[in-house]
């Protein structure tokens, strides 16, 4: 029985439009795959930050595509980039952000131009170092991402992220 569980699972991303709340968690994977090793996908329940590096950088991920699952968006691309409310450091205990500050040291923006959103080499990563961001905004338009960085791909992503220093 779960060898067809994992099958219907596969199906779910094994499509050239992956729908909107599993995209993420594709491009996470995928990101963390493409920095190799000493990176860390923590990305799980209610965590703060999605990728660390074995120095500690932590990282949050945010992507968006022009295909959806349900059609070709027609809106301009927007991110998140709003502070958490708290995050759960254990996996089991809510601790509130009363700084209001962002926990994410570096933001990697993922956006998907193309066809087939399984295709790494389709995918532009742009790394913005979170005190580049504005403060207190809440999002963050793909052009003004485009201002404040120079695209990567998922072959240029690793050093740039290595030019990062904690």
């Amino acid at each position: 029985m779960n060898s067809e569980i994992f099958a219907r699972i596969r199906g779910l991303f094994d499509r050239p439009q992956i729908q909107n709340n599993l995209r993420g968690l594709w491009v996470e994977a995928m990101v963390c795959e493409i920095l190799g090793d000493g990176w860390e996908h923590t990305g799980k329940d209610w965590s703060a930050w999605d990728v660390e590096r074995s120095d500690g950088l932590r990282v949050e991920i945010k992507q968006s595509a022009r295909e959806q699952s349900w059609g070709i968006a027609t809106s301009s691309p927007r991110f998140d980039i709003s502070a958490a409310k708290g995050h759960y450091p254990d996996g089991k205990t809510y601790v509130e952000n009363v700084s209001g500050l962002r926990f994410a040291d570096v933001y990697i923006f993922a956006w998907h131009e193309g066809a087939d959103q399984r295709d790494v080499s389709q995918w532009a990563f742009y790394v913005v170092e979170e005190k580049k961001l504005p403060v207190g905004q809440k999002s963050l338009s793909l052009q003004a991402i485009r201002k404040l960085a120079s695209p990567q791909t998922a072959e240029t992503l690793g050093a740039a992220m290595a030019r990062i220093h904690r």
